[in-house]
């Protein structure tokens, strides 16, 4: 059945702006009063097929579904809905659209997106700012605030036309659409921004208030900003069948033309106060529409919502399939390794990065993620990241110093800001919490939509903060946590990065069950040289490519505040660690490993590393203190933890391999006899003494 036969069928129907409109013939339609106004949709689609959507916000699907149990769609097979590994437990967002908000010469300055939601709302907005370099930021920050089409808006103030304000965006589109100005503000009816006053001076403005009583409170306060700048305001109501109905209802359902809004407005006298704006007494009356009940989002509201098998006896005959396509042993072949790092990390690949504590995992995954971003080499491998490729990191572990790591880190490759780069700086379980797989989730399409990234790797920092407090020698515990990896990947068409320690025997590889070495695609071992800040990284397994290949790295001290404005505080660390090339450490790697002076296990150095740290916080944070044995230059103790930490190579004090070398070098067994401790205070006796005289 054609397009105009369907509408003549339904009834009500209509010809307007080269498409059908009919009644909609949904049961709930209306509040189940029906669809006395025509809102259902019709049009040809380009392969003879009808299509279908109402303007009265019934779901597509129950619309199609209506319409098939009429007869009127015979030819259409109905397709089952695609499953997901993970239910999530959150609404569901999808986007819809985006307004741009531009200065005077058409530059735009930030977006408005509305999203779909699955929630009682219907939907949802987000603000992102762009700057001067077009990137756009996730948030709306320091933005410049215009009111919509500002340049349509001021020229037509120039050449003495109306201008039409509504309350979204939707509705000015809509005015536009007849060869009109309209405008709006990103605010919607919940405020008025004083930015945008400005820009209504002079202005012959007509307000259009929504068909409910938000609308017209807005209108009330919009015009009593725009009255003392404005050359007139006037007020119009464009009336309405439903709650809620704007001018895009007026104007595409209700059919009104460009002359009709003229009319309107020539029969309305301008305001001069705002309490000559009155709502209308058909909304006073009218109830509000009653919600209509939410989505189930918790485990025990889906089961009770959930229908009893009794209830579906087809339901076997009914389940929903995937296909499967079967290939001839003479068809096969392998294509290509795809590269996200040449030779070192695959395109779409899980790979594990581990190292024993201490041996600057966290900081190589960085300097990794930092290649990628950039496009740029790494240790002379090239990367290569997709178009708008990006790299979302996991801080779970070390998070509290991950900004003096991206300091270091850029000061170091001289990077310009704006790499795209973001973070997690908090725990999410992703062994058994389907409701943080399924946030993470959102918070990365959210982020797609906002500013147009592809995802290319996921960086977990560590494992052990993302196991939710499981077994790592489970294999139950591990094939959770593997297979929410798997669905991440899946879900973005990424790489997927963990970082891992290595267990008590280093020579054994992966902590944990045996099942997450067999899952990697890449296994990469970090190896530190005994008390030295340099070591070898190894490619020891790559599924589809070459095993063995080593890099030999060195860590540099980098001074952190050339970047930002310095601080007076004595508390903020100024030094941080960064990663570079060393053909010295890889040419000693096999010699080191030979004398056994590769470090797997941590022990044996933490009292000159612990000796290295004390003096370099009393040379950079030290303060002349007066303790039991007299004036001595000293630090806190937890300003010689944070710099000890850092050359221990985590930011993290909750490391269990961390907590243990404080405990020793602070305890008087483990500490060197030159360093003294008084309550909170700590110096080296053989440094230069003060006389207390001299103060």
């Amino acid at each position: 059945m054609q397009a105009e036969e369907i509408a003549k069928t339904l009834g009500n129907a209509k010809k307007v702006n080269g498409q059908w409109l009919a009644s909609c013939p949904v049961p709930g339609h209306g509040r189940g009063n029906g669809d006395k106004n025509p809102s259902l949709s019709i049009s040809d689609g380009t392969d003879g097929k009808p299509l279908f959507h109402c303007h009265g916000g019934c779901d597509q699907a129950t619309v199609f579904k209506v319409m098939r149990e009429r007869g009127m769609l015979p030819e259409l097979e109905q397709r089952p809905e695609p499953l997901s590994l993970i239910k999530p437990m959150v609404a569901s967002r999808q986007l819809e659209q985006e307004w741009h908000y531009t200065d005077e010469e058409g530059v735009v300055l930030f977006i408005k997106q509305r999203y779909k939601t699955a929630d009682s709302k219907g939907k949802d907005y987000k603000l992102i700012k762009v700057d001067e370099a077009g990137r756009r930021h996730a948030a709306l920050g320091d933005a410049r605030i215009v009111p919509y089409k500002l340049p349509e808006l001021l020229d037509a103030i120039s050449k003495g036309r109306y201008v039409y304000l509504t309350e979204g965006e939707k509705a000015a589109d809509a005015i536009i659409s007849l060869g009109s100005v309209a405008t709006t503000s990103h605010a919607g009816s919940g405020s008025w921004p004083e930015a945008i006053t400005q820009y209504f001076q002079g202005a012959n403005v007509v307000i259009l208030p929504d068909n409910d009583q938000p609308g017209w409170k807005y209108a009330k306060k919009a015009a009593a900003k725009i009255l003392p700048v404005a050359k007139s305001v006037r007020v119009i109501d464009l009336g309405g069948d439903d709650l809620g109905d704007d001018a895009h209802e007026w104007i595409h359902l209700q059919g009104k033309t460009r002359q009709d809004l003229a009319d309107l407005v020539k029969g309305q006298a301008p305001i001069t106060i705002e309490q000559e704006i009155q709502t209308p007494e058909r909304l006073k009356e009218k109830p509000q529409e009653a919600a209509t009940p939410a989505t189930p989002t918790t485990a025990a509201e889906q089961t009770q919502a959930a229908p009893k098998a009794q209830d579906a006896p087809d339901a076997k005959q009914k389940a929903q399939r995937r296909a499967i396509t079967l290939e001839a042993w003479d068809e096969i072949r392998d294509e290509p390794v795809e590269w996200l790092v040449d030779r070192v990390i695959p395109k779409k690949g899980f790979v594990a990065l581990y190292g024993p504590p201490g041996s600057f995992k966290s900081f190589i995954a960085l300097d990794i993620a930092a290649s990628i971003a950039r496009e740029a080499q790494w240790f002379g491998q090239q990367a290569k990241p997709s178009d708008n490729g990006a790299v979302i990191y996991i801080a779970g572990e070390g998070h509290g110093g991950i900004g003096a790591r991206i300091k270091a880190c850029r000061i170091h490759h001289n990077i310009e800001g704006g790499i795209p780069i973001y973070f997690v700086r908090h725990q999410i379980n992703l062994r058994s919490s389907a409701e943080d797989i399924a946030s993470l989730s959102v918070a990365i399409k959210e982020l797609n939509d906002a500013i147009k990234i592809k995802v290319d790797l996921i960086v977990i920092d560590t494992l052990a903060r993302a196991f939710g407090g499981g077994n790592e020698n489970s294999s139950e515990d591990m094939g959770a946590f593997i297979t929410s990896c798997g669905y991440l990947q899946e879900e973005f068409e990424a790489a997927l990065m963990v970082i891992h320690h290595s267990g008590k025997d280093a020579a054994k590889g992966l902590r944990g069950h045996s099942s997450l070495l067999g899952a990697v695609d890449t296994e990469l071992e970090l190896i530190r040289f005994e008390d030295q800040p340099r070591g070898v990284l190894t490619v020891s397994k790559q599924k589809d490519g070459e095993d063995g290949i080593r890099f030999g790295f060195e860590m540099v001290e980098i001074d952190i505040e050339d970047i930002d404005k310095p601080s007076l505080s004595l508390d903020e660390t100024r030094k941080s660690l960064a990663v570079q090339p060393s053909d010295e450490s890889l040419r000693s790697g096999m010699s080191e490993a030979k004398k056994e002076a590769l470090n797997r296990s941590g022990k044996g150095r933490n009292q000159a590393i612990a000796v290295d740290a004390l003096r370099e916080a009393i040379n950079t944070k030290g303060t002349h203190w007066k303790v039991s044995a007299g004036t001595r230059k000293c630090v806190r103790l937890d300003q010689w933890k944070a710099i000890f930490a850092q050359k221990m190579g985590t930011d993290d004090e909750g490391d269990e391999a961390f907590r243990s070398a404080w405990r020793r070098v602070r305890s008087d067994k483990g500490r060197p006899s030159n360093v003294r401790i008084d309550n909170e205070w700590v110096w080296i006796e053989d440094a230069v003494k003060v006389d207390d005289e001299s103060f």
